[in-house]
């Protein structure tokens, strides 16, 4: 059986036309311009505050009617959602596909020294998506709504925040390497 793990072979030298990255990259960005014509720029960090909403006016209607950004934002019921809970199902459906019974990357790859445990990792994963929640909602979006919304909209705000997202990724793995090997 082939390692689910393992790179795909380089399909480009067999078949003439576009490498599989180029046709898939392709593919996404008329995914994402037909979402945009047909829904709106599509984002997830508003679905955070929208299921605050549901459950405040599951509660305190009066109060969730009070608020001007929940009445702005709308209701629970949106495609952002099914997109979130679609994103989050199919992300726990490949770590139980992926992985084999002897296998746990969460224990095998730890991203620094202070990581000794699962329960570190995982505690450190919830809070640092808790930050990026946060950061998002501050920047009145996420990276699906500034970079991949945007971008596709040809928006000068998508193309710098891309850069700033790449740029800081790129120094913080080199600086997480770098300090994992002292």
């Amino acid at each position: 059986m082939a390692d689910p793990l393992s790179p795909l072979p380089d399909q480009s030298a067999t078949r003439r036309g576009l490498p599989p990255w180029a046709l898939l990259g392709s593919l996404f960005g008329l995914l994402g311009a037909v979402s945009i014509w047909v829904w709106a720029p599509i984002g997830v960090s508003t679905t955070y505050p929208r299921f605050i909403g549901a459950c405040l006016r599951l509660v305190a209607p009066d109060m969730a009617r009070a608020n001007p950004m929940l009445v702005q934002i709308g209701p629970f019921e949106t495609p952002e959602t099914f997109l979130v809970l679609g994103l989050l199902i199919g992300g726990f459906l490949a770590s139980r596909w992926s992985r084999s019974a002897a296998q746990d990357p969460v224990r095998e790859t730890p991203v620094h020294a202070s990581e000794r445990s699962s329960f570190h990792r995982i505690r450190n994963a919830f809070i640092g998506g808790f930050l990026i929640i946060f950061g998002a909602r501050m920047a009145g979006g996420c990276t699906s709504g500034h970079i991949i919304s945007g971008i596709t909209q040809l928006s000068i705000s998508g193309f710098v925040f891309a850069i700033g997202v790449f740029a800081s990724g790129i120094l913080t793995a080199k600086a997480i390497a770098k300090g994992s090997r002292s």
